[in-house]
């Protein structure tokens, strides 16, 4: 059993280094918007590319990853992502879509919000109702290409069990079936990643997690980097 327990942290560990190596290959010379944006344009690209040979590797042993386009049942769960992720996003939203889209973006973006910020986590977890980027009759994410570090290691072995997830919230006997090692993976290189941007800021940098309607409510309007980079206190904590 130690044995396992060493290999883990060993594993862990390499995966905190790596996150940490790719957020310092882009902010070594400065921290700026610009740079944050093409930190996580990295650490995504990494992610992505380890998840594909994961879910590769996966297949071949017959146990095949059911995600699928058009699949959208875990968009309805609680999406928590980092503040920089949340910055990332909105800055990925504001670029690409016009000033009538995001108002009406907004619009679902508070609805949510309204009803889950203020909201303990224990209940967080449980509350299911659509992430308000996912596309109210194309049934994608309108985000897709930035979407949270969360969304990406949340890969499911049984779209059945994701079904029952979502329509027995309550019921805590029943989960997705989920990859582990994905999970875990993604997990410790954003705590490499985030440990990074919080270097040498003496931990006043608002570095945590968020919902996404919270964050998103923040970051779309009257948000600025500068405010934010300084350890101004602009986005909202989550209930506990």
């Amino acid at each position: 059993m130690h044995g396992n327990d060493d290999y883990h942290q060993q594993l862990e560990q390499a995966f905190f280094n790596d996150g940490y190596a790719l957020c310092n290959t882009v902010l070594a010379g400065g921290f700026t918007q610009s740079g944050l944006n093409a930190a996580f344009q990295l650490f995504y690209k990494n992610v992505d590319a380890f998840i594909a040979n994961f879910l590769s590797v996966a297949e071949s042993k017959g146990t095949p990853c059911e995600c699928k386009k058009g699949c959208y049942y875990c968009c309805h769960q609680t999406v928590l992502a980092s503040t920089p992720e949340l910055i990332y996003l909105g800055t990925f939203l504001k670029r690409k879509y016009s000033p009538q889209a995001l108002e009406k973006l907004n619009e679902k973006i508070d609805g949510k919000a309204s009803l889950t910020e203020g909201m303990p986590m224990n209940k967080l977890l449980k509350f299911k109702k659509a992430c308000p980027l996912l596309h109210s009759t194309g049934g994608f994410c309108m985000a897709y290409q930035a979407r949270p570090l969360a969304c990406r290691i949340y890969l499911s072995q049984s779209v059945k069990s994701c079904i029952d997830d979502l329509e027995h919230p309550a019921d805590d006997s029943i989960f997705p079936l989920l990859y582990d090692l994905p999970l875990r993976a993604g997990r410790m290189m954003n705590e490499g990643f985030l440990s990074r941007l919080r270097e040498g800021r003496m931990n006043n940098l608002q570095v945590f997690e968020n919902t996404i309607e919270s964050g998103l409510k923040t970051v779309l309007n009257d948000f600025t980097f500068d405010h934010w980079l300084s350890g101004q206190k602009v986005f909202r904590k989550i209930g506990r």
